[in-house]
């Protein structure tokens, strides 16, 4: 297991730095000069002079990437060209609005995913199979801005049950925040249950199908035993890496969402960053986004390790 996850975090430590690599070429190729962005138009070319040796733009890209990446290692983003402030606060900020929205987000995605999954697996070709496959069928045709626009219509605007954007203030009490939650979760949840629901079902089906699952129904355990303990864990194994995907979406920042729902998340604020050419704060909030989905699927990686012995063994 030891030279499994070594093998693995060897591979997330390269996939970093090929990102950063990526993200900083990209940045650094972007219209516009970072030092008449910051002092405007009315600026002089001595003074636009002075502004670039002191945001190290006289040195070599590779020096520039140097230093950049060691202060990223230590978080360390620079100072946004819009506010002033330190590029790390306001990615913190918005990842923590953004973790609590991606996190029951997650949660719908889950539950929901994996039950519509496993009964339709064990209602298969029926009426009820039927109706779940056109029910995600329909919410899958649906786009994000479309669907979050028909639940602030419905359960906004016509039954005034939820706010319709926003996160309220500092006030607000637990439940509060959740009635600023639910629209934005379930907008964003809804292509993960969709997903989730059909790799479980498709997965399910396949493990009933094996001989230990017909062994075991031959010794006559009940139903419920043979779908929990034999052919669920085994049908997880292509389910963790969509669900662990899928999380690692959800935490990378929903900028769909959370811009239809005015939602301060991490989306919402790269969107507002590339609008006002806030170079350090796009370059940061980038970076900490492929960081943030790498690790999710870093910890897929490890999951399949416990989950089958097999993969780890082989892995190692």
């Amino acid at each position: 297991m030891l030279n499994y996850c070594l093998s693995r975090l060897g591979q997330l430590i390269l996939m970093l730095f090929l990102a950063s690599l990526v993200i900083f070429a990209v940045i650094q190729n972007a219209p516009g000069d970072p030092a008449l962005i910051r002092l405007g138009t009315e600026a002089t070319p001595e003074q636009i002079e002075i502004e670039r040796v002191r945001l190290g733009l006289n040195r070599t890209l590779p020096e520039r990437y140097a230093i950049w990446l060691g202060d990223a290692v230590r978080f360390d983003f620079g100072k946004s060209f819009s506010t002033g402030q330190p590029v790390s606060e306001t990615i913190a900020d918005a990842f923590a609005q953004t973790l609590k929205l991606a996190s029951l987000a997650a949660l719908i995605g889950l539950v929901f995913g994996t039950a519509l999954g496993i009964t339709a697996a064990l209602n298969r070709g029926n009426l009820v199979d039927n109706a779940i496959s056109a029910l995600t069928a329909l919410a899958f045709s649906l786009p994000s801005f479309a669907l979050g626009t028909l639940l602030v219509v419905v359960f906004a605007v016509t039954l005034r049950w939820l706010p319709p954007s926003g996160l309220g203030n500092s006030s607000n009490t637990a439940l509060d925040t959740l009635r600023f939650l639910i629209m934005p979760a379930v907008t964003l949840a809804t292509p993960f249950v969709v997903v989730l629901a059909r790799y479980v079902r498709t997965s399910l089906i396949e493990a009933m199908q094996q001989d230990y699952v017909v062994t075991a129904k031959a010794k006559g355990l009940s139903k419920a035993t043979i779908v929990i303990t034999h052919a669920l864990r085994n049908a997880l194994i292509p389910t963790v890496t969509i669900a662990g995907l899928q999380i690692g979406n959800l935490l990378a920042g929903a900028t769909v969402t959370e811009t239809v729902f005015s939602y301060p998340g991490l989306g919402r604020l790269i969107i507002e960053a590339v609008t006002s050419l806030d170079y350090p704060l796009v370059q940061g909030a980038l970076l900490f986004t492929a960081t943030v989905f790498l690790l999710c699927t870093f910890l897929v990686d490890l999951a399949y390790g416990l989950i089958d012995p097999r993969i780890r063994t082989a892995g190692g």
